[in-house]
């Protein structure tokens, strides 16, 4: 309650008047409460990724569609075994890999989920496989905690270690995986997906802070409330005259604190009550543009379109088929981290097992979307192949190898 008495009105200095006159709310400045113990290590900087994939929308949405679009229907294609051998060998390894035993099935698929996501957040992914008593086959894979890995620098290279407040693990080359986004020789560790926006993520939720409390103050009428001040009556001294118009402003204060929403205010002619509105919503509707632009450095930072991720800004279907067309291209490089893992992973077992052979991992990126192009490619291709074999170019296995080459969905 904004509350003038008398008194500061007649105060000869400023130090004379009372601390609560001319005052205004306090306004609680805007902070992104980041996880506890944050700083600039590296198990932090994971902290603080988790937090902001886990709480700000575009970033949650962004790391959602990274990883469901990576993470495609895998097929496996085994040289040197027989079908059913190899349909008994991903069967063990999908029930192997099912984290929760009330799953019974579905492992191979949440370990890839939980391999894209871990490699988008935290920038990299590891992870130990566990043998049986008699080290004849995988019993279990136990991903592990990205942010209790340290590295260290050896002669032979780096060396990973698990650290816990109670003891420190080296890591054991032959059980252990590991393996970061965008790693360099100097710097095994990997990026995350969103190193880069930090920054620009703290000033997105802070201008959706300021502009809530902008709509706030701009959907809510303020009551002004305005006393003229009494004149002082004949040989009235000074600090009578005081404490008489201070009583009488403090009974109009309690008068409108005491009212009800259906109650009505009735003064004398010398209280003049006035509504407060704003003048213009100038400030409030360039809200847009600005949220707009912090959007569009956010998506930058994590390689997508806006419209990717549901803003409609605007887009040509012609551009938003190149953009997609452009991502899925970035989408079939990082699914080649995940073959490495997978063949890895299935090459021990095969190993351990003493089945011969290898394995070729595939990522079905087939789509409805841009099936009739796709379509038209795969003709062309193929009438190209069966036009070089008629004119004596190729031999009938060359044209049948060419052939075979040709999957939808890969063109």
């Amino acid at each position: 309650m904004f509350k003038t008495k008398l008194k500061g009105l007649l105060a000869k200095s400023r130090s004379d008047r009372p601390k609560s006159a001319g005052t205004t709310p306090k306004i609680k400045s805007f902070e992104l409460k980041l996880p506890s113990g944050y700083g600039y290590r590296r198990q932090d900087r994971i902290g603080l990724y988790r937090f902001l994939a886990e709480n700000i929308p575009v970033l949650n949405g962004s790391i959602w569609l990274w990883t469901r679009l990576c993470s495609a229907p895998v097929e496996f294609r085994f040289d040197g075994l027989s079908d059913s051998i190899a349909h008994d060998l991903i069967n063990r390894i999908d029930k192997m890999l099912t984290p929760f035993s009330y799953q019974k099935s579905g492992g191979i698929e949440t370990i890839v989920n939980m391999y894209f996501r871990s490699l988008f957040v935290d920038g990299c992914f590891g992870g130990e496989v566990i043998l049986n008593p008699g080290r004849d086959s995988i019993t279990e894979f136990y991903p592990c905690n990205n942010r209790l890995l340290s590295f260290e620098r050896e002669n032979a290279g780096w060396q990973i270690y698990y650290e816990t407040d109670a003891r420190r693990i080296k890591l054991d080359p032959g059980s252990f995986y590991y393996t970061g986004l965008d790693a360099t020789l100097h710097d095994p560790r990997g990026s995350s997906l969103l190193s880069s926006i930090g920054f620009i993520s703290h000033l997105e939720q802070k201008l959706i802070h300021d502009m809530s409390q902008t709509l706030e103050r701009a959907g809510y009428q303020r009551i002004q409330v305005q006393l003229t001040k009494p004149e002082k009556l004949p040989a009235e001294s000074d600090n009578a005259y005081i404490e008489r118009a201070n009583r009488y402003f403090d009974s109009t204060v309690e008068m409108m604190k005491s009212l009800n929403p259906a109650d009505s205010a009735i003064t004398w002619d010398d209280v003049q009550i006035n509504t407060i509105n704003p003048a213009g919503m100038g400030a409030a509707s360039s809200w847009y543009l600005y949220h707009r632009s912090l959007v569009e450095d956010i998506c930058a930072g994590v390689h997508l379109d806006p419209f990717m991720l549901g803003y409609s800004f605007g887009t040509t279907q012609t551009w938003a088929r190149f953009k997609f067309e452009l991502m899925m291209r970035q989408i079939v490089a990082v699914q080649e981290k995940a073959k490495s893992f997978l063949r890895w992973l299935i090459g021990l077992e095969m190993a351990l097992r003493g089945l011969p052979g290898d394995v070729e991992i595939i990522f079905d990126n087939r789509r409805v979307f841009g099936s009739l192009e796709r379509y038209k490619a795969e003709s062309i291709m193929a009438e190209s192949i069966v036009s070089q074999y008629q004119a004596g170019l190729l031999d009938k296995d060359q044209a049948r190898e060419r052939l075979d080459k040709i999957e939808p969905g890969i063109i």
